[in-house]
């Protein structure tokens, strides 16, 4: 025997696209010239990107009596240009001139019968493969590689329909026979079609390529069976749907046929089979990038960290529904079920049934949907017509989300991780089902949350990098900080793996909407150059079109408006941030609302900012009483602004002048009554009490301002602040006699036995806000776990910065919990 014999062989299957170009058909021969340095060596190739689908229209169109010149004239063109990029003119001239003369023959056959039978189809098609490959061949002699053309319909015996023949797996190896005995090194066989038992062209089914290279990799015993194609191997996802998925290094048969079956688009689904039987490892490479490694099947892969290996999204289907209080304990029901089907030749894709029998759910191709329907409604018309089926219902539109992975069965807790990232998601799931090996988990959503549903999955599963869109409303003094915050902070985050865009910014008059994200330092100057008017409709009409993962709205405006609005806002899939008080010291009903939303539409409200800025005083609130902790009393400095004014007081500074000092620093409202008045801190402190879980109404809090009741303080801010100076000496000789008595004059608010109330305080040494420096905000918190001494929270809080990082903070806690 010739020692070459004994050598292994290599299969290699190479793609439309791997074959569709000059270049492409050189790449090829430099790895077959470079494999035969190891072996032996069976290529296997498809036709040109696009011939298949060429070849189905000029079927189509044959078969309806228009002029098939057209389509023979796109294959000839195509084919001819190729040979004369490759130099192959004359190589290749006649064998290509006699492909198209049988095509032509062919096609004007069907259109003067205007029929085309499935027998007719599958030669027509098969001329794709047969033209690439006769290139293929002649490039490689030209070469000088021994390169051996052979024929499918000789090897591939098949039985069965002609488009979708079954292959005859012993006849197929005794013919590759002498091919796997004999001297050959190197075989090319055109990948798709093979041959029946008297020698007509039959079909694998479309991509049905790599199944031929997986029967001949069988058939010759092969050492290695490699799919060269166009992405750099098996991805985690579909990486046109998940930007973040990345090719697997390896997976094992198992889990790659669970992942081809539903819907991971590299391999075909029957691909798998062959080479698991014989063992042979299944490597997919990239004839683009032939460096990189490729992910390689085999029998047993490594468990992934993870517990899951991929995910795979496979729309276009249909859930059949058979339902009724005749079904329970009646054996036979499935079987008639799935004979009903199997009668009219319609594929099951999953089928899930709950232990209480009542119902059965059946997936199929979208469409066979209908005529699932109607062969179920045959079947049991007579438990239809007793009432013991209720219906057979039709749910179209539907699809498949598969987790895959072999460490599934070892790992707790992965079908609520799963699930849970479709609630965080907003994706309704229809039915699920899990197979005894724990291998698949199978998700039935609609195709419209699909993809969603899919990217969701990915981030819970592997961590990946998310995209958070931001929709800012309000830019004021807080939202332009916010904006300089982001500016600097998004592309920081990026590195860390989080793609947070700034998707919307509006005022009370405009608005920018725009998906791809909009420069933070450049918002403020679109905001104002847009016509587009301020619209909470339309922003929440955009949300519910393309119903993003993550989606923040940032309320940043001190708007009654938009705070009545947040829990429509909640309720259309939006998480919200909110530094505007009034959402959370509005109405008791208000407060109620923005909650139930949350809960009801599983999305996150965050409001940190609304009491200390960025102090973390309402989680630390929140967090004693989740623990069990009783609130006796709590009294804080709440107003940075208020503190700030005060501070100065006390450092000798008169009233009227302190006022314009924290104005012109910004630490005031535009209109300083708004924070003089105290109105604001009195919000604080409803919103801590109900916090603590006192349901109180705004009425229910004491309020006293910090000027005297009869001060006038009408007019327009400038005639306000130019009254001013009639209060300084009141307040100076306060202050001084304060002093004296070593006490200082403070600004709170306090919730307590005797209600909720803000006013000024005169607190002494043992005070707790006794030594709370100007500017400053601080909490006094005393609980029956935190007494007789109360816990003390404390910092500067004045300022529109220290406010804007508050929420940024807020969005990235937001942003990072999701994960």
């Amino acid at each position: 025997m010739n020692p070459s014999a004994k050598q292994s062989w290599r299969v290699m299957k190479f793609g439309g696209t791997s074959v569709n170009g000059p270049e492409r058909m050189n790449t090829i021969a430099d790895l077959a010239e470079a494999a035969l340095k190891e072996g032996r060596v069976c290529l296997v190739a498809s036709a040109l990107a696009g011939v298949t689908n060429l070849l189905v229209q000029a079927a189509e169109g044959a078969a309806k009596g228009e002029d098939p010149e057209g389509p023979l004239s796109t294959f000839r063109a195509r084919h001819e240009e190729l040979a004369r990029s490759l130099g192959l003119e004359q190589r290749c001239g006649e064998a290509l001139e006699a492909l198209g003369a049988d095509l032509a023959k062919l096609l004007r056959g069907i259109s003067l019968l205007q029929e085309c039978s499935p027998g007719v189809t599958a030669l027509l098609y098969s001329f794709g493969e047969r033209a690439s490959c006769a290139l293929l061949a002649e490039l490689l002699r030209q070469r000088g590689l021994p390169a051996r053309l052979l024929d499918p319909r000789d090897l591939v015996l098949c039985a069965g329909d002609p488009l979708e023949a079954t292959p005859q797996l012993e006849g197929i190896r005794e013919r590759f026979g002498p091919l796997r005995d004999g001297g050959d090194r190197l075989v090319l066989l055109p990948g798709f079609f093979g041959g029946d038992a008297s020698g007509k062209v039959v079909l694998l089914g479309r991509g049905g390529s790599d199944f031929s290279a997986a029967l001949a990799a069988s058939a010759l015993d092969a050492a290695l069976l490699e799919i060269w194609t166009d992405v750099d191997g098996i991805y985690s996802a579909d990486p046109r749907i998940v930007p973040e998925a990345f090719p697997l290094p390896e997976l094992s048969f198992e889990e790659a046929m669970e992942l081809a079956h539903f819907g991971a688009k590299v391999l075909h689904p029957k691909t798998i089979a062959p080479a698991r039987e014989k063992g042979i490892p299944v490597s997919i490479r990239d004839s683009f990038r032939p460096q990189l490694p490729g992910s390689l099947v085999t029998a047993k892969a490594g468990d992934p960290p993870q517990g899951v290996r991929g995910l795979s999204w496979l729309p276009g289907l249909a859930l059949v529904d058979l339902r009724g209080p005749g079904m329970p304990g009646v054996p036979g029901v499935a079987a008639r079920a799935f004979g009903a089907l199997a009668r009219q030749e319609i594929s099951v894709v999953l089928i899930t049934q709950g232990s209480s029998e009542v119902s059965i759910c059946i997936v199929v191709k979208e469409s066979d949907g209908e005529r699932a329907a109607q062969a179920l409604q045959e079947a049991f018309r007579a438990e239809l017509a007793a009432g013991m089926v209720e219906k057979v219902e039709l749910r179209p539109g539907l699809g498949i989300l598969s987790a895959v992975g072999d460490g599934m069965r070892t790992r707790v807790g992965m079908a609520a991780a799963f699930t849970s990232a479709m609630a965080d998601a907003g994706c309704n799931i229809i039915a699920i089902a899990q197979g005894s090996g724990e291998r698949n988990i199978s998700l039935v959503l609609s195709g419209e949350d699909g993809p969603r549903g899919l990217r969701a999955a990915h981030r819970r599963c592997f961590g990946t990098r998310e995209t958070l869109e931001l929709y800012l409303f309000g830019v004021g003094l807080v939202g332009s900080k916010l904006l300089e915050l982001l500016d600097r902070q998004i592309p920081e985050l990026a590195a860390a793996g989080l793609d947070l865009r700034l998707c919307g910014v509006a005022n009370s008059r405009r608005m920018v909407l725009e998906e791809a994200g909009i420069a933070p330092g450049e918002a403020r100057a679109r905001l104002q150059a847009s016509e587009e008017p301020s619209s909470l409709e339309r922003l929440r009409s955009s949300i519910g079109v393309r119903r993003p993962e993550v989606a923040v709205f940032v309320d940043c405006s001190a708007s009654p408006v938009l705070a009545e609005a947040t829990p429509g806002i909640i309720a259309a899939g939006l998480h919200a941030v909110s530094a505007n008080k009034k959402a959370n010291a509005g109405s008791l009903a208000l407060y109620r609302a923005i909650r139930e939303a949350s809960a009801r539409s599983r999305r996150r409200f965050y409001y940190e900012t609304h009491v200390g800025a960025g102090l973390p005083v309402i989680d630390t609130v929140k967090g004693l009483m989740a623990a069990g902790d009783r609130l006796l009393r709590f009294e804080g400095v709440l107003s940075g602004s208020l503190s700030y004014i005060l501070g100065r007081l006390g450092e000798g500074v008169l009233l009227s002048d302190a006022v314009k000092d924290a104005m012109q620093k910004g630490f005031t409202e535009p209109d300083p009554r708004d924070d003089l008045s105290g109105a604001d801190v009195a919000r604080k402190v409803l919103i801590l009490a109900r916090e603590a879980g006192m349901m109180l109404e705004p009425s229910d809090v004491k309020l006293e301002g910090l000027l005297p009741a009869d001060f006038d303080d009408s007019g327009s801010v400038d005639s306000f602040v130019a009254r001013l100076p009639q209060l300084d000496e009141p307040f100076r000789k306060r202050v001084e006699a304060l002093r004296a008595q070593g006490k200082v004059l403070r600004y709170a608010g306090s919730v307590g036995p005797d209600g909720a109330r803000t006013g000024l305080l005169e607190a002494g040494p043992d005070h707790p806000l006794f030594p709370i420096q100007g500017g400053e905000n601080a909490l006094s918190v005393l609980t029956a776990h935190y007494s007789p001494r109360p816990m003390v929270i404390r910092g500067y809080g004045a300022g529109a910065e220290v406010t804007a990082a508050g929420v940024l903070s807020d969005v990235l806690r937001l942003g990072l919990g999701l994960r």
